[in-house]
């Protein structure tokens, strides 16, 4: 079982109560006015400034903590505010159709929230998240996620990864790169902390594969890219919470891909 005590951020909710002080002064001119909607948007903002207090108020004296455990049934977690159960969750593992896990961010690197989704084979939703008065932060949400990729849940190219990873005993927390040779893949493994290495490698591999020009997927963690004359051989980078990994699938000529600090930068530019 895993237990994480949940961040209280009270300094983003100061920023935000802040925020909204400020747009609910600026409603306030206009309700002086005899205007409707200023009117409405003040009523709004002062809302929202209560919210904000309560919530700091409340994260001062309550602390929030997630139990998480996942075995070879099921997956379940419980939410306990101090020492009151506040939510249990048991999912069949036989059921789980899918999982997603994403990081949402408000404003520029400020972390807001963090999600996993499990979908089951009804198609219902089931969310596992940190939800608005607390907050995992970035390090907590990416044990949680390599937590459930040891243990087979989430996207089948990282759950690969995981695999690869424990086959051959690398310490995540070292930066490097390694490599494997199995049948017709060839997988190569980036540990970095260094969050341009994904453009880097998706640059690279854009220079060096030419005849790679049918873009199958092209998101901010995933590039998969097909041979024009070979549709069934592809190249597959992805980032997740253990570094990048990049698949060549019945690639011939493989070349070598270099990590940032290799070639002696530590950003894209010019």
């Amino acid at each position: 079982m895993q237990i994480y005590v949940l961040q209280r951020a009270i300094s983003y909710k100061i920023f935000m109560l802040v925020a909204f002080g400020f747009f609910a002064l600026v409603m306030y001119q206009g309700h002086l006015k005899n205007e409707l909607i200023y009117t409405i948007l003040f009523i709004v903002f002062v809302a929202l400034c209560s919210f904000e207090i309560v919530s700091i108020f409340y994260c001062l004296f309550v602390k929030r903590t997630l139990h998480f455990n996942i075995n070879d049934k099921e997956v379940s977690w419980e939410f306990f505010d101090n020492k009151r159960l506040l939510k249990r969750v048991n999912i069949d593992k036989s059921s789980i159709k899918e999982v997603k896990s994403e990081v949402n961010y408000l404003t520029g690197n400020i972390y807001s929230r963090f999600t996993v989704t499990f979908i089951l084979e009804d198609d219902s939703q089931i969310e596992l998240t940190d939800g608005f008065l607390y907050s995992f932060g970035l390090k907590k949400a990416e044990n949680i996620s390599r937590y459930m990729l040891k243990n087979g849940l989430g996207n089948p190219q990282d759950i690969k990864f995981s695999k690869l990873i424990e086959e051959l005993n690398i310490d995540i927390f070292q930066q490097q790169k390694f490599t494997k040779e199995e049948k017709d893949s060839y997988y190569m493994g980036v540990i970095s902390k260094n969050k341009k290495e994904f453009l880097s490698l998706r640059l690279q591999i854009e220079s060096l594969y030419k005849d790679y020009k049918i873009v199958e997927k092209n998101a901010n963690n995933e590039y998969l890219v097909r041979n024009e004359n070979k549709k069934e051989s592809f190249i597959y980078l992805r980032s997740n919470a253990f570094g990048y990994f990049v698949e060549f699938y019945k690639v011939k000529r493989k070349e070598d891909l270099k990590m940032l600090k290799e070639m002696g930068r530590q950003k894209i530019g010019f």
